[in-house]
Parts: structure tokens; C-alpha cells; sequence
């Protein structure tokens, strides 16, 4: 009797182990990010959904860099928004150019209600609370928006876009840690 049930016991642990095995396996993981900006697995991007998102990131990322020209309290978050608004136009003349040349897909022509929203609330923000504001969108939407890139420069089907992605993620690497270096009145933010 006691061999049947050490059979048992030692069967139901291995159909565990075996099953907590395939569960991990059919699940992929993404790494807890130190930027934001590495993961294990890219996800499949549509050139259509690369394109509106890439085209609004950048919109996105020229006005708030304008605003911030205009409302941000230290020269250093003036001089990071004036880096990060000639970095995403040029990135937009890129992208303008790319298009030109493909076919059966199209850029936006208004910023979708996400980035809309991100723009009237930096926007409404005045003093050290603007300047805060400014800093936490640049690093969310520079870690968004390098993971985007990451994914069409991996997986994109348009030779041309996933190069330009893949020229891209240095620019929005840069971004986002000088981003996460500026500092507000009382040190870092």
C-alpha cells in the first residue's frame, strides 16, 4: 500500500511541476524596466498604428516642448525643450517624407484625445508644478515612446519606417535621460 501512495504523491508533484512549466512557458514576461524602455518580447505594430502613434508622439512632444520654451522656471528645462522640439521635428520631416513614398497608409491631422489631454493639463500648469509636470509626461512619453519604436524597428513590415524607428530610439533614449536628470528648486523631482 505505502508504494502506491509514494506513486501518487510523486505523480501529482511532477503533473504540478509539469503544469507551473507550460503556465510560465505560454506566458512571456517583460522585464520590469530601469528607463521604461526594454522588453523581452516585442509586440507587433501595424505601419498604420506606428504611423498615428509615432506622428503624435512627435506632435505631442513639439508643443509641450514650445510650452515649456515659454513657462518652465530653470534655463536647463528650457534648453531640454528646445533639444526635444528640433529633435521631434526633424523626426516629423522624416516621417512627412517616409509617407510620400507609402502607400495605402496616412498621417493624422488633430492629436488623438490622449496626447489632447496631456497637452491642456501641462498646459494649466504654472510655476515649480508646470516644471513638474513637464518632467513626469517627458519621462512616461519617452518611455512609451521608445518601447514603440523598439517594437516597429522589430517587428514593422515597411523597410523604410522600421529604419527610421530604429534611428530613432537613440534620439528618445537621450530624451528620456535627460528627462529623468533635471532637477526642480528642491533637487530632483
Amino acid at each position: 500500500m505505502r508504494p502506491v501512495i509514494a506513486t501518487s504523491v510523486f505523480l501529482a508533484l511532477a503533473l504540478q511541476g509539469a503544469a507551473f512549466a507550460q503556465q510560465s512557458t505560454q506566458t512571456p514576461m517583460r522585464e520590469a524596466p530601469t528607463t521604461g524602455a526594454r522588453t523581452t518580447q516585442s509586440q507587433r505594430v501595424t505601419t498604420q498604428e506606428f504611423l498615428n502613434k509615432a506622428w503624435n508622439i512627435n506632435n505631442f512632444e513639439i508643443q509641450a516642448g514650445q510650452e515649456a520654451e515659454n513657462k518652465a522656471q530653470k534655463s536647463e528645462f528650457k534648453d531640454f525643450a528646445k533639444m526635444v522640439v528640433n529633435d521631434h521635428q526633424k523626426m516629423q520631416d522624416d516621417l512627412r517624407s517616409i509617407m510620400r513614398s507609402t502607400r495605402g497608409a496616412e498621417l493624422p491631422n488633430a492629436a488623438d484625445a490622449e496626447h489632447a489631454q496631456k497637452l491642456k493639463q501641462l498646459s494649466s500648469a504654472t510655476g515649480a508644478a508646470f516644471d513638474r509636470e513637464f518632467r513626469t509626461l517627458q519621462i512616461q512619453g519617452h518611455q512609451e515612446a521608445i518601447r514603440l519604436f523598439q517594437d516597429y524597428a522589430a517587428s514593422g513590415d515597411n523597410p523604410d519606417l522600421k529604419k527610421f524607428a530604429q534611428n530613432s530610439v537613440a534620439i528618445l533614449e537621450r530624451h528620456l535621460q535627460r528627462a529623468e536628470s533635471l532637477k526642480g528648486p528642491e533637487g530632483v523631482m
